[in-house]
């Protein structure tokens, strides 16, 4: 099989050979192009280095930010195309980044310092895959495997561990035995990798739909980069799993099904770095998981308070508690989001300028806004400006011969 490089990136290819120099398509690219998915990015490797690479794209528009690493971006037809000098890689103290770079000549060893096998193979500009570890063959089997000696590619690089979990969960591929071994005897090194990246790979993990086999399977990795999962039981754990095979692979759904069992939801969420969206969100969900589902004033409730989609809140709640009916709720839903019901302030068919006029001053307005929309909400009042107005003044009559 060969494969098709689209126009925009060949044009990129062919300067470089023209030049007298090699150019490959590699990573990737070549992986998602063979299990026939979309390719969105092409990245390309080169013998060229990085001052040859300026001096024969000196007629495109370029990008040199990664330049100290090999690294040169070209413009192509609007696309930005990466393109990086072979490379060798030193030690990695930090179980990260290598040392230092060390340019090479040779494909081989570029493809030699990737993590796993379906990820080191290049294509030329002819569509020849050039595959030096049989990663193809591991493709076909589904398999994902490191390059040479799993337990010194995790020690390059700690990140390789989630980016095994994320890629078998994507691709539902299984776990080479050693790479397998070697992931889990690996995973306090995960202590040198920053937040921001595990919080990523976690989030790309849990978009697959294989992720609670892996989560299960895999539970000493993810107590290492949450130790709170150490405190739950074998019970509490197996809760857990089941409740994330009941869900959509939705990255808040799953992540609230996750923090649900811990203590201090909110913390961990801040301390792994997710944006104040995502933790609004996800804490958004926890606090309204035990909410009445059963009737209309209690789906126009959770609308009032919901802070994303009412089909997420539905999910969640429903693989939290398998009793509940999900179609049942979607139904009230749609049939309120239909009739135009009033459940947010902003609904009314009165505002804080009409509360004003009628006499009320700081926070007697939102206060009486809140408690006309609750009782909007019940069906107790008729969104109509004229009845809201007259509840207001009958209870504040009500209210002060209470007080005499």
């Amino acid at each position: 099989m060969k494969i098709e490089i689209p126009s925009y990136v060949s044009v990129v290819m062919n300067v470089l050979c023209e030049n007298g120099y090699e150019c490959f398509v590699v990573g990737g690219a070549v992986r998602s192009a063979l299990l026939s998915f979309p390719v969105h990015d092409y990245d390309l490797t080169t013998n060229a280095l990085p001052e040859q690479m300026k001096q024969v794209f000196r007629d495109f528009k370029t990008i040199e930010t990664g330049i100290k690493h090999g690294t040169l971006t070209v413009m192509s037809d609007h696309h930005p195309i990466e393109i990086t000098t072979y490379r060798k890689d030193g030690g990695y103290s930090d179980h990260r980044h290598p040392d230092k770079v060390e340019f090479s000549s040779a494909l081989k060893e570029d493809c030699a310092r990737r993590d796993f096998t379906i990820n080191a193979m290049a294509c030329g500009t002819d569509g020849k895959i050039h595959d030096f570890f049989d990663g193809r063959k591991d493709l076909e089997n589904r398999v994902i495997r490191c390059i040479g000696i799993p337990e010194e590619r995790f020690d390059e690089d700690a990140l390789r561990i989630l980016r095994a979990l994320r890629f078998a969960a994507r691709l539902n591929f299984s776990i080479d035995e050693k790479t397998s071994d070697a992931l889990l005897s690996s995973r306090e090194l995960l202590k040198y990798i920053s937040m921001e990246r595990i919080r990523d790979e976690l989030t790309g993990f849990l978009q697959a739909p294989c992720a609670p086999q892996l989560f299960a399977r895999y539970m000493p990795v993810f107590e290492t980069v949450i130790p709170e999962l150490k405190d739950c039981t074998e019970t509490e754990k197996k809760d857990m799993v089941k409740r994330l095979e009941n869900s959509p692979a939705d990255p808040y759904v799953r992540t609230a099904l996750i923090l649900n069992s811990l203590a201090h939801p909110d913390q961990i969420m801040k301390r792994m770095k997710f944006s104040n969206r995502e933790c609004d969100i996800v804490m958004n969900l926890l606090k309204l998981k035990d909410r009445e589902t059963d009737t209309p004033s209690a789906i126009r409730r959770i609308i009032r308070d919901l802070k994303t989609e009412f089909a997420r809140y539905a999910q969640f709640v429903c693989a939290m508690d398998e009793s509940k009916d999900q179609s049942a709720m979607m139904k009230m839903y749609e049939e309120i989001v239909e009739r135009g019901d009033c459940c947010k302030v902003r609904q009314l068919a009165v505002n804080g300028n009409d509360l004003v006029a009628a006499g009320l001053k700081g926070r007697a307005i939102s206060e009486a806004l809140d408690l006309l929309l609750e009782e909007v909400i019940d069906q107790k009042l008729p969104n109509d400006r004229t009845a809201l107005l007259d509840y207001l003044k009958q209870k504040e009559k009500a209210d002060c011969s209470a007080s005499e």
